[in-house]
């Protein structure tokens, strides 16, 4: 039984505007959301009250989520002051609220009552639920995760008494979507969001939301090793790989592994591949039939080609989680940077000045981080090109950028993958594409110790066929026509192929 009614002024005024419509304006209802939410961890008020205006707010919650997604779907990074204030305000106010769910629960176990186990359960997903709402905000703004945010998800899963439940109890649908939902925050942290687009984030925790039921948490070691994680739930840490660090003797955690997710997940990369060729050859719509989910079983949002690649990158970094094979070196010296395949291009051939001065901080032989000095003059997202160079007098390093960090509207920080040691401004045409005017591409010399052929990079979608032209249009014009041997890297913005001059021109 709950506690006798009670009621107050803040909780009267919650309940009214609970009540009362949205506001138009997601930021304007976000504010009026900030001076309720503290109502519902009163602890003068009855559980039943804290509970009952704990779900209005969670509801009102998601709404405000769903209504602010598109903004961050659009923008660019870093964020607008305009844009990246609400958003971590959002991010907290989230917090907060799964906060008060997890003391509720708390509360409830105090008083332990073996009818109430599903509605202790049911609580701590709703709030496992906003902080997976947290965590794609988090990603798609460039930001960190909150402090206390693992310790909150682990603390809210270990309080819910799903682990202590014997196995039968585990297939019941609350504690399926429970356990669902703690896995898709689990799944999203080795899954290296920092080097994904906010479309790609936003179609990710889409397909999780049911997919992620596939991924293994248990309290005995998984195998294989190399694709396994620890969990130490009394830490404000993600899941670490066994690989790289293993669980410290004597400590009791759980084990996360997202192999079986990665198997179902190559089952559909053949799928989608296998439909793609298909739609090729009789002529379908790629980007509208082909992806209907109630055909395909996966999220709207991306196109065949976007799919594709992200998926496979999911897939190999699920199954072997990377590795750092080369020492890191501080460092802090200044560098010319300029970003964007079509801006390379344009250096490449003399005819762009949009050059920014940013910062190194540390680097390795195959790449660098960086950070901002000045003000940032291109829109900035995972997986595009870069190239830097020390001075006007040296060439340029052209890089992809790995990951990308914001914490704040005027500083940025990224990681960048080395591909080449200087360029070359090319046009392309690959045999079969739609398009008919040839499209900007570099050519990047062989480099030691990671690709023994030419390559080019580039624009994402491009690469349709084996066979392209290649036309360099220099002193002298050079016309040749390419055979591709491989593509070695594929992102939401550029492709990396590996290429041949074809000895036998068709």
């Amino acid at each position: 039984m709950f506690e006798s009614e009670q009621s107050s002024e803040p909780l009267d005024a919650a309940l009214a505007w609970l009540a009362a419509e949205p506001d138009d304006n997601p930021v304007a209802d976000l504010e009026a959301f900030r001076r309720h939410e503290a109502v519902a961890g009163d602890a003068g008020l009855s559980v039943a009250h804290r509970e009952a205006v704990l779900v209005q707010l969670q509801g009102r919650a998601k709404d405000i989520c769903g209504r602010f997604r598109p903004r961050l779907l659009t923008a660019s990074l870093p964020l607008d002051r305009e844009i990246h204030q609400p958003a971590m305000a959002l991010i907290g106010s989230l917090l907060v609220i799964g906060e008060h769910y997890r003391a509720l629960v708390v509360e409830l176990r105090r008083s332990w009552l073996p009818a109430r186990r599903d509605e202790m359960v049911g609580l701590c997903g709703k709030a496992l639920d906003l902080l997976g709402e947290a965590c794609a905000l988090t990603a798609m703004a460039g930001a960190a995760v909150p402090a206390g945010f693992w310790r909150l998800a682990h603390q809210l899963w270990l309080v819910s008494g799903a682990g202590e439940l014997p196995e039968e109890g585990a297939d019941e649908p609350g504690v399926r979507m429970l356990n669902t939902q703690y896995r898709r925050l689990l799944t999203i942290a080795v899954s290296q969001y920092e080097s994904l687009t906010a479309r790609e984030v936003q179609w990710l925790f889409d397909y999780l939301e049911c997919a992620a039921a596939n991924a293994s948490l248990s309290a005995q070691p998984i195998q294989p090793d190399n694709a396994a994680y620890w969990i130490d739930p009394e830490q404000d840490l993600p899941p670490a790989s066994v690989a790289r660090h293993g669980a410290p003797p004597g400590r009791q955690g759980m084990y996360f592994s997202p192999q079986d997710l990665a198997r179902r997940m190559g089952e559909q990369i053949e799928w989608l591949e296998e439909r793609v060729l298909e739609a090729e050859i009789v002529g379908m719509e790629r980007d509208g039939e082909l992806l209907d989910p109630e055909v395909s079983g996966l999220p709207e949002g991306l196109t065949p080609v976007e799919l594709l690649s992200l998926l496979r990158r999911l897939r190999e970094r699920w199954v072997s989680p990377p590795q750092r094979t080369q020492p890191r070196r501080k460092h802090q010296y200044t560098v010319q940077v300029c970003a964007g395949l079509k801006t390379i291009w344009e250096v490449g051939r003399g005819g762009s000045d949009k050059v920014s001065e940013w910062m190194v901080f540390n680097e390795s032989p195959g790449g660098y981080a960086i950070l901002c000095v000045g003000g940032i003059d291109a829109a900035l997202s995972a997986g595009m090109l870069l190239a830097l160079r020390r001075e006007s007098t040296l060439g340029w390093s052209v890089c992809v950028v790995r990951w990308i960090r914001t914490e704040k509207p005027d500083q940025v920080e990224l990681g960048l993958q080395v591909v080449s040691q200087g360029f070359t401004s090319v046009m392309v045409g690959f045999r079969g594409s739609e398009v008919r005017a040839l499209s900007p591409a570099l050519m990047l010399p062989p480099l030691a110790l990671v690709r023994q052929h030419q390559a080019l990079v580039t624009g994402a979608g491009t690469y349709v066929s084996r066979r392209f032209v290649l036309v360099h249009d220099a002193e002298r014009l050079y016309v040749a026509q390419g055979r591709v041997l491989g593509l070695d890297m594929q992102t939401a913005n550029i492709e990396l192929l590996r290429y041949e001059v074809d000895p036998y021109p068709i």
